[in-house]
């Protein structure tokens, strides 16, 4: 059984992923290339990576896609499954990346690995559900937009690392 402080942390973090995912869905005007998004919800799902083991960073992905889903309307949606396949792909690369690369890739290259995997993912499914190879002009876009997203996002986890970890030893203090 989890200490309660441990289920609480991640019950407040699953809460700010939500949060973000959702005013990002809802409140911030699309971009000019379709699908792109900031994808401010991974610097969360980062924390995550660094203070949590792997089964409970793809169990907060599945939850935060399917709630922000059921909040926007979106559930069981070709918009669903593009976010729910590019965050648990993002997911999978960014904890690889976290744990054998990390050192020579800081939090932003291991943010920038994860947002790079997530636009190839779903640039990948709308090739698949099209059925038109001609979407993958979009490529250098959707790359592009991985590191206006990426950087920032790991360089934000950077900057709040000091103070989670002091959350994360009162979270093992017995």
């Amino acid at each position: 059984m989890r200490p309660t402080r441990e289920v609480t942390f991640l019950a407040m973090l699953l809460g700010a992923g939500i949060i973000v995912q959702a005013l990002e869905a809802l409140y911030l005007p699309p971009l000019m290339i379709p699908g792109a998004k900031l994808g401010l919800a991974n610097a969360v799902t980062l924390v995550l990576i660094v203070f949590f083991g792997w089964k409970d960073v793809l169990i907060h992905v599945v939850l935060r896609v399917s709630a922000v889903a059921l909040v926007t309307g979106t559930f069981i949606s070709t918009t669903f499954f593009y976010s729910l396949f590019g965050g648990l792909g993002a997911a999978c690369v960014m904890i690889l990346f976290y744990r054998y690369m990390y050192g020579p890739f800081s939090y932003a290259g291991v943010s920038l690995a994860g947002a790079v995997t997530h636009n190839l993912i779903q640039l990948a499914l709308a090739v698949f559900m099209i059925g038109h190879i001609g979407i993958v002009a979009l490529l250098p876009w959707l790359i592009f937009m991985a590191v206006v997203s990426g950087l920032p996002n790991g360089l934000l986890v950077n900057m709040l690392e000091p103070r989670l970890k002091l959350i994360d030893r009162e979270l093992h203090v017995v």
